[in-house]
């Protein structure tokens, strides 16, 4: 396998090798191509609350008390691991109570992009290849689960359904309108949120970093942290318009959140 030549790639290059269930596995894992939506918004704090009780971190809080979410949707075209989907809930977290977030629909988006003390928790974990669930769960300590998914996508409609391999439940389904055009009203306002010195630091790093978190109960006794890099050649920001995008949530336990999507 021959990663692109992206420095990404050169700082962090396949170096390693792991051993999983369904055979070994090169380390660490790479992502070289694909899409993907990544849906934040707020959920219910106390559901939230409810939900981490087990766990050493606390929910972010906006000023009016709701608890920050995402849903990432993502086809993953070429990868170390192989082509796949994934499904994940996250719920954005920090060691120490956080109460202070301004509410604002690109309040996540702000957050992710500026401030150290968050970190995101892969709560809940789907994906379509055994490989990739194996990796997740023995080498990562996530609760990865198998799952079937279907993601389609052209310059009108982005649409995609995910249900449990196991159960055949539903988990998740959609559609999100012209998802390759960036909004311009969206953009200008993350870029007033963000001032214009933040926004050339940013524009000047290599890549973006996030803290990872695991739940409790796979494999570790203590929420862990990963660090993920990423740099994607394009991104698009647009506001949630419930006329015409649409989102329901199919598993119980994040159906009972009451996520608001922003």
């Amino acid at each position: 396998m021959n990663p692109p030549e992206h420095p990404l790639f050169k700082h962090y290059p396949l170096n390693g090798t792991g051993a999983i269930a369904t055979g070994e596995v090169p380390i660490p894992y790479h992502i070289y191509d694909g899409y993907g939506a990544l849906i934040g918004g707020t959920a219910d704090l106390a559901a939230v609350q409810r939900l981490l009780q087990p766990e050493a971190v606390t929910p972010i809080q906006t000023v009016d008390g709701r608890a920050l979410m995402g849903i990432w949707i993502c086809d993953f075209t070429n990868a170390s691991l192989g082509p796949h989907h994934e499904l994940q809930f996250s719920i954005f977290v920090a060691r120490q109570p956080v109460r202070d977030l301004a509410t604002h629909p690109l309040g996540l988006l702000t957050a992710m992009l500026t401030r150290p003390d968050m970190q995101m928790m892969c709560h809940g974990l789907w994906n379509n290849s055994p490989t990739v669930v194996a990796y997740n769960r023995e080498l990562l300590s996530l609760n990865a689960q198998l799952g079937t998914s279907t993601i389609a996508r052209d310059v009108q409609q982005m649409n995609f359904q995910f249900n449990d391999a196991v159960s055949g439940s539903p988990l998740l389904a959609g559609s999100l309108s012209k998802p390759q055009q960036a909004s311009g009203r969206a953009s200008f306002a993350l870029l007033t949120q963000l001032g214009l010195r933040q926004t050339l630091r940013i524009s000047r790093q290599p890549w973006v970093e996030m803290a990872i978190v695991n739940p409790l109960g796979v494999g570790l006794a203590h929420n862990g942290v990963a660090r993920a890099m990423t740099k994607n050649a394009l991104n698009n920001v647009r506001y949630f318009d419930p006329a015409t995008n649409l989102l329901t949530i199919g598993h119980p336990t994040y159906r009972e959140l009451s996520f608001s999507p922003l």
